[in-house]
């Protein structure tokens, strides 16, 4: 009985992904894969079974496409691993590999070159990392010549952190500019003040303070004075109050502080008064700025000292936050892995020298070819104008798609080698953690604060061909594909680039399975309910304005709105990606025919495994309600009208 059971499943898995009429033609010539021929009918094959060990091929895929492609998926991996947490896992562990070597081989060529050397002591200094000492963090602050909140609060903004107060930093506001801001700070964040953080405290301060539960009760009524200050009240009207002033303007609304002395400690530059910068809510920054001033200075800055503590536990991958014990495997992945978040430009060139460099020109060949034809494919539909759009905002919508870039591995384009060394001259790295932790993040914001007020266009060129993200950017969104709506290009991490979802040789059912509508996704993400507003050059336009008088448009937002816990612009990135992935590769019934249960399994890999986060569906329901969508999908799997996956109606959008 168990011999013919699993005959039974060999049948169905036969006929489940036959490859018999599979196309097998190639993007590539011999000339550009070195290493077998183009397009290797072996690699092809393999992936197939990888492919057909993750499916449940004797489920119904007609009823639950989710469990027919990916049923087998929580056998073969762990609860929770999905097909980019798996190949971000192996690029860690390439890291790991490197710095081992790296440690090993004192004459190994990459000690020649000053990145290699900081990026190595820094991962020493972080596998030597014993029980947590908050209070390193603290010492290696600049001293402070008396005790005034808003010298303390520009020295913590150095390093990034600008969360409580008065809010000063320095953000993207287009495709080619930084800006100043300034406004109340985020009163929806709060302290919570655990044993760690007042041990340390405490021990900065020579004992010198209330006891826990006091100083508790002290910083929650501070935080309760300030909040009721900085929030709006609430008849006041949702428009948008962030405007243009002048350095001197703001001086003269708010001469309580004085803005000169407060950015040059921060940003480390002299602005003159004619400089221009972005403020919001000046009543709420005036009422702050008065309250700061006469409150107690000494809680002012135990407070201040207690938030900076607590942003830097809760940066991701700060290793304190889950201490291990030292120079075990996963103390280094965790090393590399907060590595990648605080020297993330050093760390994608050490990736890109010794590993990704040498399949890039193919990759970009096969990327740049799909991309195209989509952005070719996407404009086509668009003009169509199904949804009876004016001229002007079509056009407006048309420049956006045709603006759209790419950028693999996301490191910025056309540099040598020289641009990495002069990017880390001024990095200092030493043999403590706490310091080079301080250091690095010190790095990254002085050069934000740089680039803000250069006037070297071809620099500016440079750094906004990427997204040169902090070491905020959290892990679901910079570890897949995803849409940098300020630049209008879509990054392709290094995660992805790599089986089971990509590989330049794939066959074209498995290369437009995903790449196409990962693609398709993430332009479709241009214009969906939250990034429409930026146009081609991340400027903020009213077209969701002019949008919803549309009744056409709103009639599919509000097919796809079918709940109140839908994710809707992740939503409409899958319906109509998956819409503009199928236009592009689909077109000939042939291939749907021969190619297209092929297609829609390798299309389901991207999805298994994956669980719901605060952006995102499951997904299960993410996968089965875009494809229930494509009345192509039901052709394919001869699925009967008003089952689960060829519903009697469907939703559809752009």
């Amino acid at each position: 009985m168990p011999q013919l059971w699993a005959l039974c499943l060999l049948l169905a898995s036969v006929k489940a992904l036959p490859t018999a009429q599979l196309n097998q033609s190639c993007r590539l010539t011999a000339a550009e894969t070195a290493t077998e021929p183009p397009c290797s009918a072996d690699l092809n094959l393999r992936h197939i079974q990888l492919l057909k060990r993750y499916m449940r091929p004797e489920l119904d895929a007609c009823q639950d496409f989710y469990a027919y492609a990916c049923g087998n998926w929580g056998s073969v991996h762990k609860t929770g691993e999905s097909a980019m947490s798996l190949s971000g896992g192996r690029i860690d562990q390439r890291y790991v590999a490197l710095f081992e070597r790296l440690l090993h081989v004192p004459r190994a060529p990459e000690h020649a070159t000053p990145l290699y050397t900081k990026l190595l002591r820094y991962y020493q200094s972080c596998r030597l990392l014993g029980k947590p000492r908050l209070r390193r963090y603290l010492e290696q602050l600049p001293h402070i010549a008396g005790n005034y909140w808003a010298d303390l609060l520009a020295v913590l903004g150095r390093y990034g952190y600008h969360e409580h107060y008065v809010k000063i930093e320095v953000s993207q506001h287009n495709a080619s500019q930084h800006m100043i801001v300034v406004m109340p700070h985020n009163y929806y964040l709060s302290l919570n003040l655990s044993g760690s953080i007042y041990s340390a405290l405490r021990r900065h301060t020579h004992g010198h303070l209330p006891s826990l539960k006091q100083l508790t009760e002290q910083f929650k009524q501070l935080e309760d004075t300030l909040k009721e200050m900085a929030q709006p009240p609430k008849d006041s009207s949702d428009e948008e109050t962030l405007s243009l002033y002048t350095l001197e303007q703001l001086q003269q609304e708010l001469p309580a502080l004085n803005w000169t002395h407060v950015l040059q400690r921060q940003l480390g530059h002299v602005y003159p008064g004619s400089y221009q910068l972005l403020a919001d809510d000046l009543p709420a920054l005036r009422q702050l700025i008065d309250y700061l001033n006469r409150a107690d200075a000494r809680l002012l800055q135990l407070y201040s000292w207690a938030r900076f503590l607590q942003h830097l536990k809760q940066l991701p991958h700060n290793p304190l936050s889950n201490p291990q014990p030292s120079f075990s495997s996963s103390s280094a992945v965790g090393c590399v892995q907060h590595m990648r978040k605080t020297l993330y430009l050093a760390m994608n060139f050490a990736y890109e020298r010794n590993y990704y460099g040498k399949q890039r020109e193919a990759d970009e060949q096969v990327i740049f070819g799909v991309f195209e034809e989509l952005k070719q494919q996407f404009a086509q539909q668009l003009r169509l104008n199904v949804l009876g759009l004016n001229a002007t905002l079509l056009d407006a919508l048309l420049d956006k798609v045709q603006g759209l870039r790419i950028n693999v591995g996301n490191l910025p384009r056309n540099v040598s080698d020289q641009f990495y060394v002069d990017c880390v001259q001024h990095w200092r790295v030493g043999n403590d953690f706490y310091e080079n932790h301080l250091n690095s993040l010190l790095h990254y914001y002085d050069h934000l604060a740089e680039l803000e007020r250069t006037d070297d266009a071809a620099l500016r060129e440079v750094w906004f061909s990427f997204n040169h993200h902090g070491p905020e950017l959290l892990d679901n969104i910079d570890a897949t594909p995803y849409f940098y709506c300020l630049g209008s290009i879509i990054i392709m991490p290094y995660a992805y680039m790599q089986l089971p979802l990509y590989n330049s040789q794939f066959w074209p059912a498995l290369l437009y399975g995903d790449l196409a509508n990962t693609l398709g996704h993430e332009m479709l993400h241009s214009i969906d309910t939250y990034f429409v507003d930026y146009d081609a050059q991340g400027e903020m336009r009213d077209y969701s304005d002019q949008l919803v008088q549309n009744k056409n448009y709103l009639k599919a937002v509000n097919c796809l709105n079918d709940s109140e816990h839908v994710m809707l612009n992740e939503r409409i990135a899958d319906i109509s990606g998956t819409r503009l992935a199928l236009n592009t590769y689909m077109k000939d019934p042939s291939e749907r025919r021969n190619n297209g249960r092929l297609y829609f399994v390798q299309f389901a890999q991207f999805f298994c495994g994956e669980e719901a986060d605060i952006y995102h569906d499951t997904g299960s329901k993410r996968l089965n309600y875009a494809l229930a969508q494509m009345p192509e999908f039901a052709e394919v799997f001869e699925c009967a009208q008003g089952t689960p996956m060829n519903p009697v109606s469907r939703c559809s959008f752009w």
